[in-house]
């Protein structure tokens, strides 16, 4: 009786734990705003905000990211988060994170472009890649792709 009592009791424990860990996809909902903070030969730095909903019962933060970043349709290098992002658990809210570029892959063919870039009013900022958000000490790498026209 011991025996069955004790693996019903381990049974129970691991059903309780596979509950605590069911996962839900997070949405990115939608981007609200996208700003320029500065382009200079080094790279650009982006701000971001976007709308993302997290329906899971933890929170979910970013870590890492391996994104490229293109500008007028041009590649202008890789980008990373600034800072971790942290989505608080059943939420539906609105973020902000800086992406910081680095153009020190780019040839010198890329130094018209880019300079032409700094005299526009308007451009397009496409970033597409993935990042890394861990949650009790999980982590997914979730593809990223969107573009939005950025004022300057």
């Amino acid at each position: 009786m011991n025996k069955i009592f004790k693996s019903c009791v381990v049974l129970l424990f691991a059903l309780s734990l596979s509950s605590c860990l069911e996962y839900k996809e997070v949405e990115m909902v939608k981007v609200i705003d996208v700003e320029v903070n500065e382009i200079s030969a080094q790279g650009v730095a982006i701000d971001v905000a976007m709308q993302i909903k997290n329906p899971n019962k933890y929170t979910i933060k970013i870590v890492d990211s391996d994104l490229n970043l293109f500008l007028k349709g041009n590649k202008m290098g890789t980008a990373t988060l600034k800072d971790n992002v942290i989505l608080k658990k059943k939420s539906n809210a609105v973020y902000r994170f800086t992406l910081q570029s680095n153009f020190k892959d780019l040839g010198l063919g890329s130094l018209p472009a880019l300079l032409s870039l700094m005299t526009q009013s308007s451009m397009e900022v496409q970033v597409v890649g993935t990042i890394k958000a861990q949650a009790k000490g999980i982590s997914k790498r979730v593809p990223i792709d969107f573009t939005e026209k950025v004022e300057l």
